[in-house]
């Protein structure tokens, strides 16, 4: 469900995979406000650090959102209390680049916010829902 990311999507075995997705380095994820300043960012440090694959994806993107999330529960709450956090969470839909996400369904779960995506050409697209897809792509039946 969750591979890793760069080297899969290098290799030719892998052309047309599928996997499931919350963030890819593409419109219309990269439209939300920040996130051209969080991968620019990224893109510097992993070339700094020297790894191999520099794009944003989505172990990147959630780690990234749990601490925009806590950030909002923290400044909502006016409080490093957890109990305080996590009553503001469970009231307030919080903004973040994977969109805006809320707390207060069973078990704390909000809109499903999985897409699917697919390695096409050495690099990983989203291509459904169609209003998620990376511009021109599609999903390729081999």
């Amino acid at each position: 469900m969750y591979p890793a990311p760069g080297p899969m999507s290098k290799s030719p075995l892998a052309n047309n995979a599928l996997s499931m997705t919350v963030f890819e380095e593409h419109p219309p994820f990269t439209n939300a406000p920040g996130v051209k300043e969080f991968v620019d960012l990224y893109h510097e440090r992993a070339r700094k650090a020297g790894i191999p694959d520099t794009n944003v994806e989505v172990q990147a993107a959630a780690s990234y959102t749990a601490w925009q999330i806590l950030e909002a529960g923290v400044k909502g709450a006016g409080s490093l209390d957890d109990k305080a956090i996590a009553a503001y969470l469970k009231t307030h839909r919080i903004d973040t680049i994977q969109g805006k996400l809320r707390f207060d369904g069973p078990s704390n779960y909000g809109d499903d916010l999985m897409r699917v995506k697919q390695v096409q050409d050495g690099r990983w697209v989203t291509v459904y829902p169609k209003e998620y897809a990376a511009p021109g792509a599609t999903l390729r039946v081999p």
